[in-house]
């Protein structure tokens, strides 16, 4: 019996703690949840009884572990690197194109704009008066590609606890693949035509139609989730985070080289062939990770905009949870939205603010966006081996050490005044990429897998409706200090950094009480359980 249920466990290295305490097992060497996790399985009944401090978090159901060994790594992987490959050099491409075919400078004068060759000061004085309009296609891309995916992935993530995972990330990888190709016809036709830069925003729009990132994103950590036991979880998170920054490193990396060997249409088709082998991959490879019922395709499609489910959504992110359960996962996404929306504001507006103060080619950028993610990483796993394994510190305060390590990286770029300094600043934020996957670990904790696709469609909901906000924010905020000080937004982030930091001081503040509750129970109970056996003493 005991050979069976290892060999239900998915395959996996020797797995860090999970809890916010030590891992626990009992007498016969079963694994111990933590106070904040469900203990029910799903075919036991829901008790009625008040909360205690060794109640975990309702709703009660314990996810059954299906064994996959290949997972979603490599696609994940092939598809941010596509995504930062063609990225950076679309962005040249919009400067360029702004420059000949709305400005109408000749494309000597324009030359200069694509990153290859650093700007001359004739370049720098055109490059500073299309740097605004570019920025308003910066914001509109923004916008325009996360306000419809942020109501789509509301009905994503129930939907898909009822109907499975695979189905999404199928359609996912086709409409980003599809809207490669269309960038790729796009770029094309620009040799020969003054093609005007908005034109670029249709490339986006089939992955916007089906939800976009936001919706690939949620599915691919309910996935993982699903197929994890309960002590890997935040490693295998762990893993597709690293497979993420590998490939946005990778791609940072390669795709100077590319253009400067090719052109753009081959960048942006390399792309394509990338988020095709993705999509063969999951097609061949990768199996659905719930039990669910066959129906039929009409079927599913009818039931996908169901405001039922939207009512289940809600209820089960505002049900009253013991041991400030309901608290802590408020918290934590308030925390992720805050970063979402900085990422989403700075996304924008940080490549021309380093075009614009340290006028650097887009190789210099890719190397120095390499640098700072390679950097992230190493500080993950320093985190994760030291902190997390060695001395068993909780997820929020691991997670404070990251927002730490922002609050300094951001200050200091706002603080630059040459190029190395932001390398400096970069070192400052080692542990910074810990941040999210620790707050990812936390909400994955706290709620069973069944409900995991209702929690984190809200959370991506609210992420990405986050550029409604930030985007104009930091467009407008860059815009006017473009002049004086372009690096003025850094200020914002720092600010925005801090008011994190003090969320996560009163998310670790609830742990800890938490903790103490159980040790407390634990010790009378023992107290009680020694008097009993020893009635004379």
């Amino acid at each position: 019996m005991a050979d069976r249920k290892e060999k239900s466990i998915l395959d996996t290295p020797e797995g860090i703690g999970m809890s916010f305490e030590q891992l626990t097992f009992d007498t016969d060497g079963n694994y111990l949840p933590p106070a904040y996790m469900p203990t029910n399985s799903p075919n036991e009944k829901e008790h009625t009884d008040e909360p205690t401090a060794e109640d975990p978090l309702k709703p009660e159901s314990k996810p059954k572990v299906r064994r996959r060994i290949l997972t979603l790594e490599l696609p994940v992987f092939l598809i941010f690197l596509s995504i930062l490959l063609s990225g950076p050099v679309m962005l040249n491409q919009e400067l360029y194109q702004t420059c000949v075919a709305v400005y109408h400078y000749n494309e000597t004068e324009c030359e200069p704009l694509r990153g290859i060759i650093p700007k001359t000061e004739e370049a720098k004085a055109i490059e500073n008066q299309l740097q605004p309009y570019v920025a308003r296609i910066t914001m509109t891309t923004s916008m325009l590609h996360n306000v419809w995916p942020g109501i789509l992935v509301l009905f994503v993530g129930p939907w898909s606890d009822k109907f499975g995972r695979r189905p999404v990330l199928l359609v996912s990888f086709t409409a980003v693949f599809i809207g490669h190709i269309i960038t790729t016809i796009l770029v094309t036709f620009s040799k020969a035509l003054a093609l005007n830069p908005w034109f670029y925003l249709l490339g986006g729009l089939p992955a916007t139609i089906v939800g976009g990132n936001c919706a690939m994103t949620t599915i691919v950590f309910c996935y993982i989730s699903d197929i994890s036991s309960m002590e890997n979880k935040p490693k295998r998170m762990f893993l597709v985070d690293m497979a993420m920054g590998l490939g946005v490193v990778l791609g940072n990396v390669l795709s100077s080289y590319l253009l400067r060997r090719t052109s753009v249409a081959i960048v942006c088709a390399t792309s394509a062939t990338l988020v095709l082998i993705g999509l063969m991959y999951i097609l061949f490879f990768i199996d659905e990770s719930l039990d669910t019922k066959k129906t039929t395709l009409s079927h599913k499609a009818k039931s996908f905009f169901d405001f039922g489910l939207i009512k289940d959504l809600v209820k089960t992110c505002v049900a009253k949870r013991p041991n400030y359960g309901r608290a802590i996962i408020g918290c934590t996404i308030s925390v992720l939205m805050v970063t979402s929306f900085i990422m989403h504001g700075e996304q924008g507006v940080f490549y021309l603010f380093l075009r614009s103060k340290f006028n650097v080619t887009l190789q210099q950028f890719t190397y120095f966006v390499a640098t700072l993610i390679t950097i992230k990483m190493v500080g993950c796993v320093i985190a994760f081996v030291v902190f997390r394994k060695f001395f068993k510190l909780p997820y929020s305060t691991i997670a404070m050490m990251g927002l730490a390590g922002c609050v300094l990286d951001h200050l200091t770029r706002g603080l630059a005044q040459e190029f190395w300094q932001m390398y400096m600043a970069s070192s400052f934020g080692l542990m910074s990429g810990i941040t999210v996957p620790m707050l990812q670990a936390i909400v994955a904790l706290a709620v069973p897998s069944n409900e995991l696709g209702k929690i984190y469609s809200l959370v991506s909901c609210a992420q990405t409706m986050s550029p409604l906000l930030s985007a104009p924010l930091y467009t407008f905020i860059y815009n006017k200090t473009l002049n004086f000080y372009p690096g003025f937004f850094n200020f914002i982030t720092t600010g925005l950094y801090l008011e994190c930091f003090c969320v996560m001081i009163l998310i670790n503040y609830y742990e800890r009480r938490v903790t103490k509750r159980v040790k407390a129970t634990e010790a009378k109970n023992a107290e009680k359980e020694t008097s009993e056996n020893n009635p004379t003493a």
